[in-house]
């Protein structure tokens, strides 16, 4: 299992260049991100991440939190730039970021607009209204009945188990995401009650799900969490107390 670290919470204090940097160092297989690739000098990053893979990264966010459910032209020239971001640092997919507000029609024309002009895989995260109330897609029923309307393998969902246990219990966390793993691009870890760091030592929840993900086969999983003070306050102990 591949472990990516997102640079949008971790190593915030560099620059983007030097956080690829820093995630190489800590032991990270693989990077993720929002949208901080647009607008930085894509040559240039490529050439630090070398054969790093990118596991996803997101069209723009804004005051918003993205445009997809709430304008076709905004989102149109958002998507060309996380397209060109996504082929240039060979990222194997694009996360869709839907916006506060909105509406479905607009949302809908927007993914079928997106998946037109991509080759990746596109994820869309069901965000709870406890970390972003008005979100427009804020829970896994609605994600999966997105899903539906398309049909198309390469749209997938994103679950990070912050906005699962926002949502669900922890037993029925678990059941989502055994029921839901093929539709499953994604997962992502932070601790449920805070958004800390997912260290064993720190949460009783980890090692569960970490033994659940590795039942389901999940290929990969990206640490979306604010790092903490002590214990486990370096992530790189957090990586290592994921691996053991």
């Amino acid at each position: 299992m591949l472990i990516s670290a997102n640079l949008g919470f971790l190593f915030t204090d560099l620059s983007l260049p030097d956080r690829l940097r820093a995630a190489r160092d800590a032991g990270f297989d693989a990077v993720e991100m929002h949208d901080q690739a647009q607008g930085t000098d894509l040559g240039a990053l490529a050439r630090v991440l070398g054969d790093m893979p990118v596991v996803v990264l997101g069209t723009s966010m804004g005051d918003s939190m993205g445009r997809a459910a709430l304008s076709r032209d905004g989102f149109a020239q958002d998507f060309a730039a996380a397209a060109v971001a996504a082929q240039a640092l060979n990222a194997g997919a694009i996360h869709v970021v839907a916006g506060k507000g909105g509406d479905e029609a607009t949302y809908l024309h927007n993914l079928d607009h997106a998946l037109a002009r991509t080759p990746c895989d596109l994820f869309i995260e069901p965000i709870s209204p406890r970390a972003a109330p008005g979100y427009f897609l804020s829970g896994f029923a609605q994600a999966e009945a997105v899903l539906d309307r398309f049909n198309d393998p390469r749209l997938k969902i994103m679950a990070d188990w912050f906005h699962i246990r926002a949502l669900h219990s922890e037993a029925e966390g678990h059941a989502l995401l055994t029921r839901l793993r093929p539709r499953i691009g994604h997962v992502q870890l932070a601790r449920a009650s805070d958004r800390g760091a997912p260290c064993p030592d720190l949460c009783t929840e980890i090692a569960p799900l970490m033994a659940l993900l590795r039942g389901l086969d999940c290929p990969a999983i990206g640490l979306e969490y604010r790092p903490d003070e002590a214990p486990c306050r370096a992530i790189a102990d957090t990586l290592a107390a994921l691996r053991a």
